[in-house]
């Protein structure tokens, strides 16, 4: 008889990560930077034109997931609720200015839609870093990844 309970296979790869240490600080700090030129760089039509629409979609879809990172980064990367608040903060107005921004930047505009779509996914990334944070664990496929931090016990 096949049993579904035996069937959870463990990771094949666990790597250990600090919370609030200085790599995730500057990972965070490295995808706010990719956030920032994604949104700022304008891609003049002539190089856009060289192209195909799958391309295109694809520095699209990049620049979305850089968003859900951004906001996944900020619970994992700022220690206390006063400077995660700080932190959410941060990332909330830095979209907004940089959404509003654009109407300064020649190629770009400001689109409402636009800030509302980057806003639900740096919102979800910052739930499902609380999650993370709560559990200190996050497992894709095979890989682990394993959150430690000075402050907590290491449930593992």
């Amino acid at each position: 008889m096949h049993n579904v309970a035996n069937t959870h296979r463990p990771p094949v790869a666990v790597f250990k990560v600090a919370m609030f240490g200085v790599l995730v600080r500057v990972l965070w700090f490295m995808v706010l930077a990719c956030v920032l030129a994604f949104e700022l760089i304008p891609l003049s039509l002539a190089f856009e034109a060289k192209f195909p629409p799958i391309v295109f979609y694809f520095y699209e879809a990049t620049k979305l997931i850089a968003f859900f990172i951004f906001g996944f980064l900020t619970p994992i990367t700022w220690w206390t609720s006063q400077s995660l608040g700080k932190g959410a903060l941060f990332a909330i107005l830095t979209t907004a200015v940089v959404e509003f921004g654009q109407s300064v930047i020649p190629g770009h505009r400001t689109s409402v839609l636009e800030l509302a779509v980057k806003l639900v996914l740096l919102f979800t990334g910052f739930v499902s870093g609380l999650d993370i944070r709560k559990y200190q664990q996050l497992v894709i496929g095979p890989l682990c990844v394993r959150f430690s931090s000075r402050y907590w016990s290491d449930p593992f």
